[in-house]
């Protein structure tokens, strides 16, 4: 099923029947974690992005999940959270007693860094996606003053600065790419920095999370030293791509490239960054349970986080790490995830000459 949160009210849209749902309750309650310690890996440290999502709904899961057990979070950090994930590969049981979060960086290192992962996600039961989206903006010395300005940018040369072209930089690369604007690219450096460099001039385009971007490129937005441009958007469950709920005003990133292009986007480098999106954007936070969890373990995890996502201090006290974006439970997450793991060929052949061309970067 989807979920869909606003600020004040919760919206329940099923893909799966919602009697399905009530169905499966019955099995759901058979499994019982009383007295059990649920071990959930955040392959990534604390303090971080995966690691205040999962914190945050630790304790509401607790009184959800059958017999209340206890969620010991473990961090478990390391290169593009590959550790982690292959640790969970190894040794989780699929009992319902080991859960793995797993992040739009997970995914990138299961898709670009197939010789370095052992871990098998595509193969991992998915309990909950959670999207996440972003906002670019540009510094006024380029002449704009509302994201109508923006075919102004065009013929104009940027600077932009990131961890790595095949990080989770690579869905603003290649919008910056596909709109047609000359990029110089600055690598090794993280979203704080690269913000702070943006306010000294030193960067002239730039993008952040949605968080990142409501608490703090807001600040930049409001004294007059960024201005708002487009959005990624989110994809609804028709495939198709609208506005982020949360920017509803800002047009994403299909009308952006409709206001430069003058036309719809298509295309393999499009299919290329739908694919992309679908990783970094749908799938930038997510909780699975190893392979081979019996149904109705799963059917007993899936009821406990839509009990949660429904209940009002969840809401109160932890909804903002949904940010109101609609939440995929169950396998109303696996056309996304299928998406967002698999390329169509013509897709993969742009993205790897693309790598190859403007980043010196080769993909298997």
């Amino acid at each position: 099923m989807t979920m869909q949160f606003t600020k004040r009210a919760f919206v329940l849209s099923a893909i799966a029947a919602l009697s399905g749902l009530a169905a499966n309750n019955a099995a759901a309650q058979k499994v019982d974690f009383a007295g059990k310690r649920i071990e959930v890996i955040v392959p990534f440290a604390p303090g971080g992005g995966s690691d205040v999502y999962m914190r945050a709904m630790a304790p509401h899961l607790e009184r959800h999940l059958p017999g209340k057990p206890t969620l010991i979070i473990r961090n478990v950090p390391g290169s593009r959270s590959i550790p982690g994930a292959n640790q969970f590969q190894d040794r989780a049981k699929p009992d319902g007693t080991h859960l793995m979060v797993v992040s739009a960086t997970t995914v990138a290192s299961f898709v670009f860094d197939r010789a370095k992962v052992k871990f098998e996600m595509d193969k991992w039961q998915p309990l909950l996606l959670s999207p996440q989206g972003m906002v670019a903006y540009a510094h006024p010395v380029l002449g704009v003053k509302t994201w109508k300005d923006l075919p102004k940018l065009k013929g104009q040369q940027f600077t932009f600065g990131g961890q790595s072209a095949n990080s989770g930089e690579l869905r603003f690369i290649m919008m910056l790419h596909l709109l047609g604007l000359k990029t110089n690219h600055v690598w090794g450096l993280n979203r704080g920095p690269v913000r702070l460099a943006f306010e000294r001039g030193e960067f002239n385009i730039n993008y952040d999370s949605m968080p990142g971007y409501k608490g703090g490129a807001m600040q930049l937005v409001k004294a007059g030293k960024a201005v708002p441009i487009f959005t990624a958007g989110i994809v609804n469950d028709k495939g198709e791509i609208i506005r982020d709920p949360n920017e509803p005003d800002l047009p994403h990133f299909a009308e952006a490239m409709e206001m430069i292009h003058g036309k719809k986007p298509s295309g393999p480098g499009w299919d290329a960054w739908m694919s992309s999106s679908k990783m970094n954007t749908m799938m930038n936070k997510g909780l699975f349970l190893p392979a081979g969890t019996p149904k109705p373990i799963v059917e007993a995890w899936s009821k406990a986080i839509a009990d949660m996502l429904k209940d009002p201090v969840f809401d109160k006290e932890a909804g903002a790490v949904i940010e109101g974006y609609p939440q995929f439970i169950g396998d109303a997450a696996r056309p996304i995830i299928k998406d967002a793991i698999t390329f169509k060929p013509e897709a993969w052949q742009w993205l790897k000459d693309y790598f190859k061309k403007e980043h010196n970067v080769t993909l298997n």
